[in-house]
This record gives structure tokens, C-alpha cells and sequence, in this order.
């Protein structure tokens, strides 16, 4: 029995599940199909035929017929009037909108056209098969020009700035044309470009102007005279003895980067290492943009330097002086003892020194000069380096013997110039002189050879042939001596007047020279006796 009535529980229970669930089908059906036309369905159900409003439909008035958008984003609302063939307004006809260029301007379901782009589009209604049409025009109209930035700007002598201005519609959006111009009330202060690329010139004040047809906005410039470098105006590169003030002060300026001077200006100045003292160690500048330093000197000789800068800005700025050796304290030691070289010729070697001052202590980057008081030419250098070391490279005068180089170290009113000595050889023989003297009684005739080189030196220990025509020669081979010079006598032959060809040749070489001879040799038995 009880298993009867469970049996038929179960029946009942899985007849309700059934029944909820046919009920709940038959919901969502009935949803499906009251909303079709709202979800564009009904078509592809098939379910539904149009509205009586839609069948009856035969004319859509639009108002208005035709609208223009003055700004991007702007909107326009078209009102949609359905009438059947006897004019009457229908209610509750179903209307569909579309734009022929959605980029331009976009309409909604509610017939609510916003404009997106500059253009021109077609707008349409439809109901049933019933169609309307209305015209949009987006012109965007200028209303206003923006400069991003402040309205008020500073600027620093010589700097640039780009400005940029932008049309704007009503609704703020920005506009590719018309395209701003600029321009300057004042160009001698500030010249700006057609672009906006303003250039500040002098110090003052000018308002430049962006104009787009009837609109224009402007921006006041300020420009400040800004301190960007300092200079030495005077000053610079000076001499003094070791230890003592330089002969005249130092002139600082500070400059705008155009050059102008900048007054009120503080500046500071220092030596390096902390060698010697100065007047003042910061300064203000005057109203021409100057200060004025006095700087004495370390006892240190050579180069020394003075450091200057304005706060707050890249300046940095060096000054140098030349400390020289104060009087008997500098010594000048020659590196190499025999320097000799052929005449008018560089020498092989270049000559080399070291400075010192009377401790010993080499001294560094102290100022040399050299000279060459006996011609040719020096070229050293100009200071001792960082071991008191120079070198020079010496071209020798044209004389030989004895030549003297000049060493200056320093100021040449309190320490003397060093001399230097080389010994100048004749360069090659380059010329041949043959002279003869009056015939002696015997007949004979001396004969002297003289060799010189190219500028007029002795050249000694040259050999040189003598041949004549007629006669006989004492010697065939002389050798010069220490001046060049070397001798020979002629003999003409016995008895007779004669004239005879004397030549010279230097051996090796192709100079040469003749001379012609004439002479009467006595006769045998009146000659003299041999010498």
C-alpha cells in the first residue's frame, strides 16, 4: 500500500516539473514576439505585418528641410511628420534614420544629428516604404584663437621661444585653418615669425599679436637682461716679477649672450691653488657690467691663473699671468755641451735645457724667448715644461766659425739672456778662385787657389788639380788649408817668351776656372841657381 502511494507521488511531481516548464516557454514566447518589431524581428519571424499607422503611411514632412552645424559636436534635432494619402497625421509609425556619411554627421533613432566632421551629408527617414530626406552642412565657424601658455611671458636676452595658436569652434575644438599669423609690435625688442618663433633681441617689452581674419589674441613679452658670459675686458695676460702686483688691474664684464653688458651683478673671482692675493674676492658689477681685481702675484715663477665665474650661471672664466723669476734666481743648464753644424743648416740635434732656480727646483711653465744675434733662425719652445725641460731647433747663420743662440728666461730687465755657442763648418765647395802673381826675374809666376763654398766661407782640406798648357807646375795636387788657400809656382820654358793656359779643378767636382799666363824665361846660362 505504501509503495502505491509513493508510486503515485512521484507521478504528480514529475507532472508539475512539466507543467512549469510549458508555462515558462509559452513567457518567453509571448516576450519574443510582443518585442519583435522593437528588435527589428519581425520581418525574419514573420510573425507580425506592419503597424496600421506603418501601411497607412504616404508623406513624411521633415522640419527643418535643411540645417547647418556651426561648431564639431554640435547638434540638431529634425522633427519627423507621418500623414496618410488624406494629409491626416498618423501616431505610432515606426521611423528609421541614417546618415550618408556617419564621419560628417551621425543621427540616432530619435532623429538627433550630431556633427563629427567638416562636410556635407545626406540625412534619411524611412517608414514603411515611405522616404524623406534632409541636407546637413557642418561648417565649422572660427569664434576664438587659444596660445597655449600664459599670456605674459619672460624671456632672457637672445633666447627663442615657439608659440602656438590654435582656432577654436564654439564648442573649443581646434580648427586646421584659417592658419594664425604673428606679428610684433616692437621688432627691435622681439621679432617673431608668420610660424610664432619669437626671438628676443633687447632688453623691454613688446605684445605679439596671432591674427586669423577677424579674430586676433595677443601675448606680452618681457625681456630681461640675463648675465650668460664673462670676459676680460682688460687685463688679461699680463707679466710681472714673482711675488709682485700685476702693472694693471683686472677688468671683468658680464654680457648678455647678444653682448650687452649687465649691471648688478655679482661676480666671483679666486686664484688657483690659492697662489698670491687679489683686492677683492666677489664683486658687483657697475653700471657698464664691469669689476675691477688687482691681482698680486705668487712668489712662484711661471704661469699662473686666476678663476672667475657669476653664481649661479656656466661661466667659469680663467685668467692667466706670467710670474717671472725675480732677478738672480733663475739657472740655465745646457744638456748638451759641443753643438757644432754645417753653416746655414739646421743642426742635427735640437739643442736642449733645463731651468732651475737657485735651489735647484725646476721651473715650470716659465715664459723663454730666443734669439740667433749671428743670423740663421730658432724655433723653440715658449715655455719650460712640467720637468723646467725646453728645446729648440737651431738653423745656423750663414758665416762659420763661432755662432751664438740667445736664451731670455724670463723678464730681460732683471735676469740676463744665456748664450749658447756652436761651431759653424763651411758647407761644400762651391767656388774657385785662381790668381797669379807678377812674373818674378827668374820668369817663374805664383800662382794662389782659393776655395770658398756657397756663402763665402773658407773651405779647407779640398783638393784641387792644376794642369798648364806649356811650362811646368811646382805641383800638380794642392790642399787647401784653414782659409781655403793654396799655392803653386809656373815655370815657362827656358829662353823664350811664351803665354800659357793655367786650369784649376776642384777634385771630385766639375768646377773649375782658367787663367791665362805670359812670361820670358831666361836663357840657360843667365838663369838663376836654384833656390
Amino acid at each position: 500500500m505504501k509503495r502505491q502511494v509513493a508510486a503515485a507521488s512521484g507521478v504528480v511531481s514529475n507532472a508539475r516539473k512539466w507543467v512549469t516548464g510549458i508555462i515558462t516557454t509559452l513567457a518567453a514566447l509571448m516576450a519574443l514576439m510582443v518585442n519583435a518589431r522593437n528588435l527589428g524581428l519581425s520581418p525574419w519571424l514573420g510573425l507580425f505585418d506592419p503597424s496600421y499607422a506603418d501601411r497607412a503611411a504616404r508623406r513624411i514632412v521633415l522640419a527643418p528641410r535643411s540645417d547647418t552645424l556651426r561648431a564639431i559636436g554640435d547638434t540638431a534635432l529634425v522633427t519627423a511628420t507621418v500623414t496618410d494619402a488624406r494629409g491626416a497625421t498618423l501616431a505610432g509609425a515606426t521611423l528609421e534614420w541614417r546618415s550618408s556619411d556617419s564621419t560628417v554627421a551621425a543621427v540616432d533613432s530619435t532623429g538627433v544629428i550630431v556633427a563629427r566632421a567638416a562636410g556635407r551629408a545626406i540625412v534619411e527617414v524611412h517608414v514603411w516604404e515611405v522616404t524623406a530626406r534632409i541636407a546637413i552642412l557642418v561648417r565649422p565657424t572660427p569664434v576664438q584663437i587659444r596660445v597655449a601658455g600664459d599670456s605674459a611671458r619672460r624671456l632672457a636676452d637672445g633666447d627663442s621661444l615657439r608659440l602656438v595658436a590654435t582656432v577654436l569652434d564654439a564648442r573649443d575644438h581646434p580648427l586646421p585653418v584659417p592658419v594664425p599669423r604673428w606679428r610684433s609690435t616692437d621688432a627691435q625688442v622681439v621679432r617673431v615669425d608668420s610660424g610664432g618663433l619669437a626671438v628676443a633681441l633687447a632688453p623691454g617689452r613688446a605684445t605679439l599679436t596671432a591674427t586669423a581674419g577677424e579674430l586676433e589674441t595677443s601675448v606680452r613679452v618681457e625681456v630681461m637682461l640675463t648675465p650668460s658670459v664673462l670676459v676680460a675686458e682688460r687685463g688679461d695676460g699680463q707679466r710681472a716679477l714673482a711675488g709682485r702686483a700685476l702693472p694693471e688691474p683686472l677688468v671683468l664684464q658680464v654680457r648678455t649672450r647678444t653682448g650687452q653688458p649687465v649691471p648688478g651683478v655679482g661676480v666671483e673671482v679666486a686664484t688657483e691653488d690659492g697662489e698670491g692675493t687679489l683686492s677683492t674676492a666677489a664683486a658687483t658689477t657697475d653700471p657698464r657690467g664691469r669689476v675691477r681685481v688687482t691681482w698680486t702675484l705668487g712668489r712662484r715663477a711661471g704661469t699662473q691663473r686666476l678663476l672667475a665665474r657669476i653664481p649661479l650661471v656656466d661661466s667659469a672664466f680663467t685668467i692667466r699671468a706670467d710670474a717671472d723669476p725675480r732677478p738672480g734666481d733663475a739657472r740655465v743648464e745646457v744638456l748638451d755641451a759641443d753643438v757644432h753644424g754645417t753653416a746655414a743648416l739646421p743642426l742635427v740635434d735640437p739643442v736642449r735645457v733645463r731651468v732651475a732656480d737657485s735651489t735647484g727646483t725646476a721651473l715650470v711653465a716659465v715664459r723663454l724667448s730666443w734669439s740667433t744675434p749671428d743670423g740663421g733662425g730658432v724655433v723653440g719652445d715658449a715655455r719650460t715644461d712640467s720637468l723646467g725641460n725646453a728645446e729648440a731647433r737651431w738653423t745656423l747663420g750663414n758665416r762659420a766659425g763661432t755662432q751664438r743662440l740667445l736664451l731670455q728666461v724670463g723678464h730681460p730687465r732683471y735676469t740676463p739672456a744665456r748664450t749658447i755657442t756652436a761651431q759653424a763648418r763651411a758647407a761644400n765647395a762651391a767656388a774657385l778662385a785662381l790668381t797669379s802673381a807678377r812674373p818674378a826675374k827668374d820668369g817663374t809666376v805664383r800662382l794662389d787657389v782659393r776655395v770658398r763654398d756657397a756663402h763665402g766661407n773658407a773651405v779647407e782640406a779640398t783638393a784641387v788639380a792644376l794642369a798648364a798648357s806649356i811650362g811646368s807646375l811646382s805641383a800638380t795636387r794642392l790642399v787647401t788649408d784653414s782659409t781655403g788657400f793654396a799655392q803653386a809656382v809656373w815655370t815657362p820654358p827656358v829662353g823664350r817668351r811664351t803665354g800659357a793656359r793655367i786650369s784649376a779643378t776642384i777634385a771630385g767636382t766639375k768646377i773649375s776656372t782658367t787663367r791665362p799666363l805670359e812670361a820670358t824665361a831666361p836663357s840657360p846660362g843667365k838663369r838663376p841657381p836654384e833656390r
